[in-house]
């Protein structure tokens, strides 16, 4: 092993504590004289020389204690010497036995077997230390988590999750170095961060961001994802919003060119077409003189989750997170208490559903190194983090962990060294139940186009929860290519409604209630002008089974509809009602005429004046679709609107 002197190292090798001893654990004089040559030649920087030496003094004594364990420190300074220093140390302790000269021998196996997952030993060392009675309050915090750490592994083993890690296939994983993969909530697009070069020092590598496709079959061949937001310098853990037309990535500034406000910012770039815009810099609210890097950004773009090392956290690094508030702006980071630990978090990944955040800690119970957690948040707080479980989390550092949007799978990079050189690749896993987000996803994606003219549209789409009313996203379709896309959760019943100005009010449905099966859905929404005569169906109106009294989750379209008439100050309209055939004639159409009566009485309670308002009940006499099926049946038991 080649070890290479520098002035840091010498200063901490030199600031080791001098024994000052006149007596050794060893008889042989050459074992000595060797040892005493070792000492002046590594105080003239010449560590090679004197590993060498203390070598030959254990060969003449294998006893000689003061030699292992000088051999052992010297070794422990190096990162690529932490293998013999292992060695050295447990021949230190095997020698030394309770000898409190040594004992910090049981400190530094503690730590390596720990490293290596070898749990019990590690446990062992650790607590045989902490017998001795130290005093250094940092290294019993350190040695009581190992306890605590091995503990709970040696327990979570016992019932591993089955997971088979499979390599993404070519063209993808073209690169030496290649990490965080990001997919679009459809799972045919992915980014990630790649290095060109193993470089030893990583500033001599530039980190770009890539992007490749997915036809159905194979992945496209991975290019730059852009000249506008790779540059000359580093880019790198890249997130992308569900839709592919948002992405928020790091920028470690070293030319000047960006205007960061501290080493490493983030910065946002949009899609319009196929044509990403110039990155901007997120602003102070966001961005500090700090570091800020692994961003995640939710499904909608709206909320963002990021590491931190700026002052005022919990921890080292902590995940901080912001809103882009009424306004249009990112609001003030805040810190995430309830993830954030007294050591470092790193790489949040915030899942499309928005409620189950992954991340990783090396300051929580767990396998050693940085673990992959995840909490929810449900009830309008998050619940405790829980640790993925074994073989997702080992001795190494697990990290940079995405699921799509289905939570059915994980894509996450792994890291290797062949031959002194670091590579890592992009793999894939099927997610075990456990790991998986508690609330299930899909997605609702299409084009916004006019009807008349087919020309695409852009358009604000917002989505609500009936129950809650509350609005769970609001994306805006692009202004070239109409493409729009929404992440659906299971458990609630969805209005999504689509605003244009001079457009008709428009509504879909979605009922992913439990029970419903969550599947793709791919629909195109046609907009239709304002004109007179132009007729649409109110999708999220909706009465008990012969009752005309508007259920409560009705409010959320309705007010949707005073929204829009408030816009439209010159439009009149009526409102119609309309049933399907079961039941007589007579009785559809007084429940017809009154179910239109309750919307239009609302829409006068809003505000909206009654000169502007007419209603009329059709009972089954203007079916939308035949009254064959249940489903059709149910098409045709609807309110509409047209404008007059």
């Amino acid at each position: 092993m080649k070890i290479f002197p520098c002035l840091l190292v010498c200063l901490a090798l030199f600031a080791l504590p001098a024994w000052a001893q006149t007596t050794y654990s060893t008889k042989s004089s050459k074992a000595i004289k060797l040892y005493e040559e070792s000492e002046e030649l590594f105080k003239q920087r010449r560590f090679d020389e004197g590993i060498e030496k203390l070598k030959k003094a254990v060969e003449k004594d294998d006893k000689f204690v003061e030699a292992h364990y000088k051999m052992a420190v010297t070794y422990a300074l190096f990162p690529n010497g932490q293998e013999e220093a292992l060695a050295s140390f447990r021949k230190t302790i095997a020698l030394a036995g309770d000898n409190p000269r040594y004992r910090g021998a049981y400190y530094k196996v503690a730590r390596y077997e720990m490293k290596q997952g070898n749990y019990e030993q590690a446990k062992q060392n650790a607590n045989a230390y902490l017998a001795s009675e130290p005093t250094d309050k940092k290294q019993i915090k350190e040695l009581q988590k190992i306890v605590s750490d091995c503990t709970f592994a040696v327990e979570g083993m016992k019932n591993p999750l089955q997971i088979t890690p499979t390599k993404f296939p070519a063209p993808l994983n073209q690169h030496y170095l290649q990490y965080y993969p990001y997919l679009t909530g459809d799972q045919k697009t992915i980014i990630y961060t790649a290095r060109e070069k193993p470089e030893p020092n990583q500033r001599d590598s530039d980190e770009n961001v890539y992007v490749a496709t997915f036809d159905g079959t194979a992945w496209s061949l991975p290019t730059p994802i852009s000249p506008t937001i790779n540059s000359p310098d580093n880019e790198g853990t890249a997130c992308i919003s569900a839709d592919g037309r948002t992405i928020v990535y790091t920028i470690c500034d070293q030319t000047g060119a960006r205007q960061n406000f501290g080493e490493c910012d983030l910065f946002i770039s949009n899609k319009v077409g196929d044509v990403w815009t110039e990155p901007r810099n997120l602003g102070k609210n966001v961005n500090s003189r700090f570091w800020e890097t692994q961003a995640s950004l939710s499904a909608d773009g709206k909320m963002l989750f990021f590491i931190s090392s700026r002052t005022g956290g919990v921890g080292g690094k902590d995940i901080w997170f912001s809103k882009i508030g009424e306004d249009g702006k990112w609001q003030p980071a805040q810190n995430l208490t309830e993830a954030n630990s007294e050591l470092d978090e790193t790489s949040p990944f915030i899942h499309p559903n928005g409620k189950t955040l992954f991340f990783s800690s090396n300051g929580r119970e767990g396998y050693g190194a940085l673990d992959i957690y995840k909490m929810e948040y449900t009830n309008k707080q998050w619940s405790t983090p829980v640790n993925l479980g074994y073989p997702i989390n080992d001795h190494k550092d697990q990290f940079g962990l995405f699921v799509t949007t289905d939570g059915l799978r994980g894509l996450y990079s792994v890291d290797k060294f062949e031959k002194g050189v670091p590579s890592s690749f992009l793999y894939e896993f099927n997610l075990p139940e456990p790991a998986r987000p508690t609330f299930r996803s899909n997605y609702v994606k299409g084009v916004v186009y006019d009807i008349k003219t087919k020309a695409k549209l852009e358009a604000s789409i917002d989505l609500f929860d009936l129950t809650s009313k509350e609005k769970q996203a609001s994306v805006t379709s692009d202004k070239v290519n109409g493409n729009y896309m929404l992440v659906l959760n299971q458990g609630a019943e969805y209005a999504l409604e689509v605003h244009r100005k001079g457009y008709a009010f428009k509504s879909l449905s979605f009922n992913y209630t439990e029970g419903k099966d969550i599947q793709p859905l791919e629909i195109d929404i046609p907009l239709e002008p304002i004109a007179q005569g132009t007729v649409f169906t109110l999708n999220n109106i909706f009465f008990d089974y012969n009752k005309f009294e508007l259920q409560d989750k009705s409010k959320t379209e309705l007010d949707a509809l005073v929204k829009f008439l408030q816009d439209n100050p010159d439009i009149k309209g009526e409102v119609s009602g309309h049933t399907d055939n079961i039941g007589s004639a007579e009785a559809n159409m007084t429940l017809s005429l009154n179910r239109a009566h309750s919307v239009r009485d609302y829409l006068v309670k809003a505000g909206i004046d009654t000169s502007r308002l007419t209603y009329k009940g059709f009972g089954s006499t203007k079916p939308s679709v035949p009254n064959d099926t249940e489903e059709n049946r149910a098409k045709n038991r609807r309110i509409e609107f047209k404008i007059m």
